[in-house]
């Protein structure tokens, strides 16, 4: 079984990742607070921020790969680290 999760990725200014998933949900991931982290440092080239792309499992930049479920941890991290409500 080949499930897919993810519909299309979209690089932003700024260093937001616009995520769309199949379900019709949409993620704001702001990538920031990680571009000072080793294995994320890369995506502060433009090149690399840009090249983003997705199997409907993964995003990769280049050599960095995310799984979905990496994605909606960063986003739960990011909604505590600012102290947040989730919003209905």
């Amino acid at each position: 079984m080949d499930r897919k999760y993810i519909q299309s990725v979209k690089p932003l200014t700024d260093h937001v990742l616009q995520v769309d998933f199949v379900s019709g949900s949409r993620l704001l991931l702001d990538m920031k607070p990680y571009l000072d982290k080793f294995r994320f440092r890369s995506l502060s080239d433009p090149q690399v921020w840009n090249s983003a792309v997705t199997n409907g499992i993964f995003v990769r930049f280049g050599d960095v790969e995310m799984s979905h479920n990496e994605l909606f941890s960063m986003a739960e991290q990011e909604h505590h680290r600012k102290g947040g409500k989730w919003h209905e």
